[in-house]
């Protein structure tokens, strides 16, 4: 072997139009062509250098950015800050036992909710669905902990529903989808049980006392709500009845709705699912018309509720 081809192996830098290339930087460009094209984020639109575990979409600045609530500080809507509207004197009970949120509602996470429901950026959907399907997941860890680690199951998913005027301009009701993603945690039936009364505008230009006045009267039952709610009651139950420390104030707002001298003991739980909780009307008015579905079967009722994020 020459002295040159003996250069030529301990140097790894080939003679290529006159310049040195190295071998790495050879077999990068090769490997750069071979591979498909990268991701584009779906918040920011810049590439993706790593995949976020369960979010493929997402970059993991943007994922780090989502706001998750992991302990909730008030036990009633389940915010994660000092809750004014729970501790003040005039709050009264509830026709909910509690409400759990996957999200603090913050600038990044209005505008994630905004792409989706009100700009048609359909990619969003997927995502927001898994971040349910997460909150789910959390909620009834929490509960069968409550019950001494006896696994929990609602007997039903419903969602809180839009006006058909809504649903004509936005061709969806975002609560639905976001129900979908909490129910496929479990495998539990995804029911379909309220209406709206009449079209009011948007919940989010209302101030708190214009909210309380819009939400009376607002829902009804679905006409065959019977029908629906029977079928899950005639499945075979394996689930202990859910009690809070919320349990007793509950009982008490639900003799008051009962339309039945004696119901059933075994009480049908729901879970009622909407997008942002902000005063809780919203969630407390569809709560009061499903115990009167439930009352109407002759069965207690027990509604809890998850929303997407938490203002």
């Amino acid at each position: 072997m020459t002295m040159l081809q003996k250069q030529t192996i301990k140097n790894p830098i080939m003679q290529y139009g006159g310049e040195g290339v190295s071998w790495r930087t050879l077999l990068s460009s090769i490997h750069n062509l071979l591979s498909p094209q990268g991701v584009s984020c779906l918040v920011c639109g810049k590439m993706i250098s790593a995949i976020v575990r369960g979010y493929p979409e997402l970059c993991h600045v943007c994922y780090a950015s989502i706001p998750w609530i992991m302990k909730p500080r008030c036990y009633t809507c389940g915010r994660p800050v000092g809750c004014p509207d729970c501790s003040r004197q005039s709050a009264g009970s509830r026709n909910f036992i509690l409400n759990r949120s996957a999200v603090a509602y913050n600038a990044t996470m209005r505008e994630w909710l905004g792409q989706y429901k009100f700009r048609g950026h359909e990619a969003y959907g997927p995502v927001l669905s898994r971040i349910m399907g997460w909150a789910m997941t959390r909620m009834l860890r929490e509960l069968a902990t409550e019950q001494g680690g006896i696994s929990i199951h609602f007997d039903a998913v419903t969602f809180v529903p839009i006006s058909e005027e809504r649903l004509m301009e936005r061709g969806f009701n975002q609560a639905e989808l976001l129900a979908r993603g909490a129910a496929s945690v479990s495998d539990i039936p995804l029911l379909a049980l309220l209406e709206r009364t009449r079209h009011t505008e948007k919940q989010s230009f209302k101030n708190r006392r214009e909210r309380l006045h819009d939400i009376q009267g607002l829902f009804r039952l679905l006409p065959d709500v019977a029908e629906r709610l029977e079928s899950v009651m005639q499945q075979p139950s394996h689930k202990p009845s859910l009690r809070s420390r919320f349990t007793s104030q509950y009982n008490a707002t639900r003799a008051r709705n009962s339309i039945l001298d004696k119901p059933s003991d075994t009480p049908l739980t729901l879970l009622l699912i909407d997008d942002v909780y902000t005063t809780g009307s919203t969630i407390d008015a569809c709560s009061e018309v499903l115990l009167e579905g439930c009352s109407q079967l002759g069965r207690k009722g027990e509604v809890y509720c998850l929303t997407w994020a938490r203002s």
